[in-house]
């Protein structure tokens, strides 16, 4: 288990940047937690997948926090964008499950 210190991109809606054109209005947050790696995926050799992290961030979610973790889309990890693919709540904790690099 390690240390995490870093930005994670929540999602506050969308918004309309051109005349029928929307996208997603994310706002990065700093946190800190642990990030834990859950063991490793090994692909087909016939497969051409992306890279995949099987890692786990740990977060404290304090109660006066008012950010809703249910829309983390991304956590910036190892200098990548990394996608959120699941989220548990453990109290005290949030655990964000990460996937493959997150496309803007």
């Amino acid at each position: 288990m390690s240390r995490f210190w870093g930005n994670v991109g929540i999602n506050r809606g969308y918004v309309e940047t051109a005349p029928g054109v929307h996208t997603e209005d994310i706002v990065e947050i700093e946190v800190m937690g642990e990030m834990r790696n859950i063991g490793a995926r090994l692909p087909n050799a016939n497969q051409r997948e992306g890279v995949t992290a099987r890692h786990v961030l740990s977060l404290i979610n304090p109660e006066d926090f008012e950010i809703d973790f249910t829309e983390a889309v991304y956590i910036w990890w190892q200098n990548r964008k990394w996608a959120v693919v699941a989220i548990e709540y453990k109290r005290p904790r949030v655990e964000l499950s990460l996937g493959g690099l997150y496309n803007d």
